[in-house]
């Protein structure tokens, strides 16, 4: 989840309530990526992997796996409510992104596959890393500069002794990021705030 005042450079993960992918290989099939089903959107996400955060981080996990001879096929169990501003989006980027790896034993670094998450995230809601980053490196993460990409965890202190607790709102509506980004001003005035 973003942090409101963090807006695009504080975000944290948060435990329960995600999204799960399932992968498995194609063989002899390279570089080709399936999206077999998606559970809990009601019928609304593109099962085209071109047009889907989950296929898009696929592609890209694979290129970064150096393409190998062969493909995967995904299954995406959505967790999170769409346009609900928890980062939904970024959520199936990267269970994704973590499940192709995982095929493959996991040679991609968790750093690493923030870049495959981020190009999927560019593709359906901007290229902003408060999301993608924490859900991969876990914890809060400062995203101190997209180009080039600098991520910076921030540790907490809680641990099992001091837990950290919060509250996370989710709108009875939906929020989509690209909407809710068109209606800010591309500037504010400090005299303004």
């Amino acid at each position: 989840a973003n942090l409101g005042p963090g807006f695009d450079w504080l975000g944290c993960a948060v435990e329960g309530a995600g999204d799960i992918v399932a992968a498995k290989v194609l063989r002899d099939q390279p570089g080709k990526v399936v999206i077999e089903a998606i559970h809990g959107d009601r019928g609304r996400l593109s099962l085209n992997p071109a047009d889907n955060c989950v296929g898009i981080a696929a592609t890209e996990t694979l290129k970064l796996l150096g393409n190998p001879s062969c493909g995967v096929s995904l299954t995406l169990h959505k967790g999170l409510p769409l346009g609900s501003g928890l980062g939904s989006s970024a959520a199936s980027a990267a269970a994704a992104a973590w499940a192709v790896n995982g095929l493959f034993g996991s040679p991609v670094s968790r750093a690493e596959l923030v870049l495959a998450g981020l190009v999927s995230e560019a593709a359906v809601s901007g290229y902003h890393a408060d999301n993608v980053g924490p859900a991969l490196l876990g914890g809060f993460v400062l995203i101190r500069s997209c180009d080039p990409l600098q991520l910076i965890p921030l540790p907490y202190g809680g641990g099992n002794n001091h837990p950290l607790w919060f509250t996370l709102v989710n709108p009875a509506f939906e929020t989509p990021t690209k909407k809710m980004r068109a209606v800010l001003p591309s500037e504010v005035c400090p005299a303004a705030m």
